[in-house]
């Protein structure tokens, strides 16, 4: 076994075959295979390294690993067709949660040891080891400096259209694939996948299908009905959408560490102990937690921070957003398949982007998922269409599920309370939109992204409308 003290030069590392042939990387108690810094530094050559930052973060303040093969998350899959399932493979991003989700990406491609960088660059940096950094000078035979980027171009509609345009950035899929095993995820243009954006995501989308139906159904929906309909989503869907960021999860934690119930389960100051928790916690704190998981200041998703802060405008009981938020972690922790996202870094959108394709939605047409950024600018995306599409699908689910819709009460035949619930989604599913956009976008130019397989066609901006 090879070792590195820190004053040994980067580039020391002696391969050692036996040790790459049996390699196997311990699970972390978020489930996740993790390494920490100290072993990338002294066995980095025993393991193929990949950093799944943006091209734009390894040119920061934080640099690179210089033996790291650069591959954003959201090429992983197609480059890793290209590899050995069976080679030793260590992901790293900036804090340790894109290489975590990384890890089960490679995982579920049938990879046998794959393993996240623990803290990521972060810890690399915080522990003084070596990282190349643009314009560096470099050493004979060292690892190259990296070149700076192009600048970003503006946000005009011009750039948009090229963007819209790249397939690297605007990818093909079925809307059939999105029903069996995909998701819609937020609006939040700190996403780095490309993505077939609705405000909130799924979880956004159920809550307000659930709205919807209290308000056709003229009673609250119980506990027990809002976790029937979620294990049935779950069923009939595969996935399930919801993301936190790294401020909700910040402030989580300051406000567990004051709760002398989470002494023992929450070690350390990092975001990372604060994320393994809400992932896996001890079954006797999933009672306190839920409670605190439910606080606006904990919520990382805007569009349902916002639900809960300001229910009336939402038009959303709040119990309805705790009981729903309280079901979605509860299955979570039972091991469904809940995508539960931590997004990083700050808010940087600069325009909302409606995306637009030609003819009408159905099960197999062709849609462009879209990369929210354009270098180092984020973009709001959404898909009017698809998300509209969806809808009718989530609302076929629930007249399935729910009987009641189905009923006639009041002499109502079934499909006139089925056409009443529709116009009561799109109606409130147009009133959050710009409740969102108000808050969250105001005065952002707005673009129509006409797209097609043959090319691209950019119209606007307009503006978004200031919050009242």
């Amino acid at each position: 076994m090879c070792s590195l003290d820190l004053a040994s030069p980067p580039g020391s590392c002696v391969p050692d075959p036996e040790l790459a042939s049996t390699l196997r990387f311990e699970r972390s108690p978020g489930g996740v295979p993790e390494v920490d810094p100290e072993w990338v530094r002294d066995r980095y050559c025993n393991a193929h390294i990949v950093d799944v930052r943006e091209p734009e973060e390894r040119l920061g303040a934080f640099g690179a690993i210089a033996q790291a093969e650069p591959i954003p998350l959201a090429e992983l899959a197609a480059a890793a067709s290209a590899w050995d399932p069976n080679e030793p493979i260590v992901l790293v991003c900036r804090s340790g949660r894109r290489s975590a989700r990384a890890a089960r990406i490679l995982e579920d491609l049938g990879f046998s040891r794959a393993a996240s960088m623990t803290g990521g660059m972060l810890s690399w940096r915080d522990r003084g080891y070596p990282a190349v950094h643009p314009n560096a000078p470099t050493a004979a035979g060292t690892e190259p400096a990296l070149e700076s980027p192009a600048p970003a171009p503006p946000l005009t509609a011009e750039a948009i259209a090229a963007h819209l345009g790249d397939s690297s950035s605007s990818r093909w899929v079925k809307v059939a694939a999105l029903l069996l095993q995909g998701t819609q995820a937020c609006v939040d243009g700190r996403d780095r996948r490309p993505v077939v954006g609705t405000p909130g995501g799924d979880a956004g989308e159920l809550l307000l299908a659930l709205a919807a139906a209290e308000r056709v159904r003229e009673r609250p929906l119980e506990p027990a009905e809002v976790g029937h309909i979620l294990d049935a989503y779950l069923d009939a869907f595969g996935r399930f959408y919801v993301h936190s960021d790294e401020h909700a999860l910040h402030a989580l934690g300051e406000h567990l560490r004051a709760d002398p119930r989470f002494a023992s389960a929450l070690e350390g100051e990092s975001i990372e102990a604060v994320e393994r928790l809400v992932r896996r916690p001890p079954r006797a704190l999933e009672g306190p937690l839920l409670e605190a998981l439910g606080e606006p200041a904990h919520v990382g998703c805007g569009h349902l921070r916002l639900i809960v802060s300001h229910p009336d405008e939402y038009g959303v009981r709040l119990g309805l957003s705790m009981t729903l938020l309280r079901a979605v972690f509860s299955r979570l922790w039972s091991g469904d398949a809940i995508d539960f996202v931590v997004l990083e870094g700050e808010h940087r959108e600069g325009a909302v982007v409606n995306v637009v394709i030609e003819g009408s939605v159905h099960a197999y047409t062709r849609i462009p998922t879209v990369a929210p950024r354009i270098g180092g600018e984020e973009l709001f995306i959404h898909h009017p269409q698809v998300v509209a599409y969806l809808r009718e699908q989530n609302a076929s689910f629930l007249f399935e599920v729910d009987p009641w819709l189905l009923g006639s009460p009041g002499g109502q035949e079934p499909s006139e309370r089925q056409r009443e619930y529709l116009q009561t989604l799109e109606r409130m599913g147009a009133e959050q939109l710009g409740a969102t956009l108000r808050h969250l976008a105001a005065r952002l130019p707005i673009y129509e992204a006409r797209i097609s397989e043959t090319g691209v066609r950019v119209e606007g901006p307009s503006e978004v409308e200031e919050s009242r």
